[in-house]
């Protein structure tokens, strides 16, 4: 969706043949504007060398990008005739190519395939030249896509029920608990890959619901197998910090899928998503760990191992009995300086 970057066009949007170009010269090659969302909004038949874009009508492809100079760059063919030579013209802002920066006055070529940056728009360049990629047969059910969505929902709904089996303390009562875990489950993934889905079609035109609902099989089946193995590990080597802080391993997994959903509405954006979500991350879970400190006094809510595993796992040494009778009396000192702490606390909010 984009407003302000209208682009006049000096052939059809939607088809361009020799004949509708002046004297029916052959096309060169084509330039191919699209927005943020990666929707093309306009197409320049090339007839001539060299190409002029900018916001000035006298340029071959005129933008309405206020952060396009009116004569932004010239582009060229190259000697051999198979890319582009790319001049930044007089320009505040610049052409980016992938991670380089180009000023005002500086050359560049411009491979076949890749995408330059100008304002809010991306070119992209076809040369008469460049080979076409071999036509894809077109299908009517993609199976492998179908397939390996059904897969991921199924690893999903066995995962919930094994957990659920796990905790139930009355077997006969399990019936009930699968029919609720997995209707949960299936409820909150049409809702969650249904609310990206209708964010991808509000920005993109496509849904892609089915795409959503892979992105979040395959994070949440991550994300399990991550913690799991944090409880494990933690378990067999007697690493309680690891189990304490396993969220840790969690937030990265959560924060990449939520990443890759917002790379399906807005793929060409991927650095600013990436940063975007890591810092938001970061700035998540330092709020949780303060959060938690100023009410408990401990940076994160878990006191203990929280997962337990068969003893025959462990490989820790053993602890002495007059060792863990003496580790016991110092927890039981913490324990009661924390009651009395909080006791006075208390006192002291009741006096004011």
């Amino acid at each position: 969706m984009t407003c302000e970057n209208t682009v006049v066009m000096p052939v059809d949007t939607q088809s361009l043949t020799a004949a509708d170009l002046q004297g029916g010269a052959p096309l060169l090659g084509l330039i191919e504007v699209v927005d943020a969302s990666g929707s093309a909004v306009a197409r320049l038949g090339i007839t001539r060398w060299p190409v002029v874009v900018g916001r000035d009508l006298t340029a071959d492809l005129v933008l309405s990008d206020p952060h396009v100079a009116p004569e932004h760059l010239r582009i060229e063919s190259s000697a051999t005739g198979r890319t582009g030579v790319v001049q930044v013209l007089q320009t505040i802002n610049g052409v980016r190519q992938g991670r380089k920066h180009y000023e005002a006055g500086q050359f560049f070529a411009w491979p076949v395939g890749e995408d330059i940056v100008m304002g809010h728009l991306r070119l992209r360049l076809r040369l008469a030249d460049m080979p076409l990629e071999p036509e894809q047969s077109l299908t009517t059910i993609p199976w492998r896509t179908v397939g390996s969505t059904v897969a991921l929902v199924l690893a999903m709904v066995t995962l919930a029920l094994v957990q659920s089996w796990l905790k139930v303390s009355e077997p006969e009562k399990f019936a009930q608990v699968a029919v609720a875990v997995v209707g949960a489950l299936l409820g909150g993934l049409a809702l969650w890959a249904g609310l990206w889905a209708l964010a991808t079609r509000l920005f993109t035109g496509r849904a892609q619901f089915w795409r959503h609902v892979r992105i979040v099989g395959v994070v949440s089946l991550v994300e399990s197998f991550v913690s799991g193995l944090g409880y494990l590990l933690a378990f067999v080597f007697s690493l309680e910090s690891l189990s304490h802080f396993n969220f840790l391993l969690s937030a990265p997994v959560v924060a990449i899928g939520i990443a890759f959903q917002l790379l399906v509405i807005a793929p060409q954006r991927g650095r600013t998503l990436m940063s975007t979500v890591a810092v938001t991350t970061l700035v998540l879970v330092f709020a949780f760990m303060g959060t938690n400190w100023l009410q408990n006094k401990r940076w994160t809510n878990q006191l203990y191992l929280s997962a337990l595993f068969p003893p025959s796992w462990r490989l820790a040494p053993t602890v002495p009995v007059s060792q863990f009778l003496r580790e016991a009396g110092t927890l039981r000192q913490r324990l009661d300086q924390r009651l009395k702490d909080q006791s006075e606390e208390r006192s002291d909010g009741e006096d004011e």
